[in-house]
């Protein structure tokens, strides 16, 4: 039995109320320094009474679980290419690799040779209303047809639709904590009908305890997200951890019904020049795996599903602090160039997560 793991307590993120940051001036005031604080501390929050109804995200759920379950031969018509622009489509497992602050396409080749697989399938997909703009948005999603598959795709332009309408709120209150007096300052950079926004739906297999148990595998490996704002759904399986920098550890992120998890990205940082944190996260096996009265071997950690949404600006955006964000603040997850669009910061991230192609020896 591992005691150290047994002490690891989870996060203590804050539940921040969002019909109170569209209450009274008061309680707009206090929810909006909760938030403020916990993405100053965290880079998390949960988020309740929240614009997306529960039966719309059990419907998600739903979708998602049903389309996973679609036959292989399904989802390989619709297979994720190996290219940082066309980030579309089902990726299979060991498709893509997640890494951290690692550049160089060699090195992520040798990690692809020794490193266990992450145990997840992922669809990737885009903005659903852009497809017939070519210069708006060159790579549409790749769906199922509707004859193979058929409400998918209009379901996941209404999701599409809440997603966008709760991030953007969530932007004004942002925009309102630095002391904004344009609080649309950061929706406008998300031009109506041609948002650059990205959404996963995961999918992670059930697997064996023991290499996620030792550490030898995760189902999604340490990283931070690479947009400004996500809006993270998961289902009641649990797994999630975020690192605690004092401690030095990972602690789990643990699965509250009713909320959706909100977390900094890298842009927003860089936007916030440091004042809000992009926190590093990770999915391994349930706490009660890896915390309680550890599993034999040969047990087995169930599937889990998760529903991922990014808000990410336009592509030509310039990532550089915001009005009232001049003063230098404590986070800096990931250094980069001074001078980067959003474009080429997302383009960078999803190379190395599908594109390098290995060299034939």
């Amino acid at each position: 039995m591992n005691s150290q793991s047994r002490t690891v307590e989870p996060a203590k993120i804050p539940v921040v109320d969002f019909e109170k940051l569209s209450g009274n001036p008061e309680e707009r005031k206090v929810s909006l320094q909760q938030m403020d604080d916990a993405f100053k501390s965290f880079g998390f929050i949960y988020l309740s009474n929240h614009t997306i109804r529960q039966e719309l995200v059990d419907e998600a759920f739903t979708w998602s679980q049903r389309f996973f379950k679609l036959p292989l031969e399904t989802k390989r018509l619709i297979e994720h290419p190996q290219s940082a622009d066309d980030h579309r489509g089902w990726a299979k497992v060991g498709a893509g690799l997640v890494s951290q602050g690692v550049w160089d396409p060699t090195e992520i080749e040798a990690m692809r040779q020794t490193v266990l697989p992450e145990q997840k399938e992922i669809l990737e997909m885009g903005n659903p209303y852009s497809s017939d703009d070519r210069v708006a948005n060159p790579y549409p999603n790749r769906l199922p047809p509707d004859d193979t598959f058929p409400g998918f795709r209009t379901f996941i332009e209404k999701w599409w639709d809440e997603c966008i309408n709760q991030e953007q709120l969530l932007m004004r209150c942002l925009c309102e904590v630095v002391g904004m007096k344009d609080l649309d300052f950061l929706s406008k950079q998300q031009t109506p009908g041609k948002n650059r926004s990205h959404m996963s739906w995961l999918h992670y297999l059930s697997m064996p305890a023991s290499p996620l148990r030792s550490r030898d595998a995760r189902r999604l490996n340490i990283h931070t997200d690479f947009g400004q704002l996500t809006l993270l759904f998961q289902d009641n399986i649990g797994g999630l951890e975020i690192h605690d920098d004092s401690a030095n550890i990972f602690r789990p992120v643990l699965p509250k019904p009713g909320t959706v998890i909100v977390h900094i990205g890298d842009m927003l940082e860089k936007q916030s020049n440091g004042r809000w944190k992009s926190a590093l996260h990770q999915v391994t096996a349930p706490p009660s795996f890896l915390y309680g009265d550890l599993p034999m071997p040969e047990d087995t950690v169930v599937e889990r599903y998760a529903i991922a949404f990014y808000a990410h600006p336009d592509y030509n955006t310039m990532i550089e602090p915001l009005p009232g964000c001049e003063k230098a603040g404590k986070w800096r997850s990931l250094e980069w160039e001074d001078s980067m669009t959003a474009g080429d910061w997302m383009r960078k991230r999803v190379a190395l997560e599908y594109e390098y192609k290995p060299s034939k020896v």
